[in-house]
């Protein structure tokens, strides 16, 4: 697998996953966050440290496994085996 990676495609696929990862990570950061004072009507002003760092650990958990679940069908297609057309 280390050997696909270093291929030109592999690093394609590489920075595919990166920039599923910032995008995905934006996205469930503000969800979550925005989220927290919807819901309970608290600024993040008067938010605890604890708070902060919990709501971080799950958009974290769960950018990680978006990336993941995205990135298998996107690995799939570019570094699975190539069909020969002949």
């Amino acid at each position: 697998m280390l050997h696909k990676l270093r291929t030109p495609e592999g690093k394609k696929f590489m920075m595919i996953v990166a920039t599923v990862f910032l995008i995905v990570i934006s996205v469930i950061s503000t969800i979550t966050f925005e989220g927290v004072v919807d819901q309970y009507n608290l600024p993040m002003s008067e938010w605890e440290t604890s708070l902060f760092f919990i709501q971080g650990m799950w958009t974290f958990l769960y950018s990680i496994i978006f990336t993941i679940l995205i990135s298998i069908p996107v690995g799939i297609l570019m570094l699975g085996p190539k069909e020969s057309n002949g």
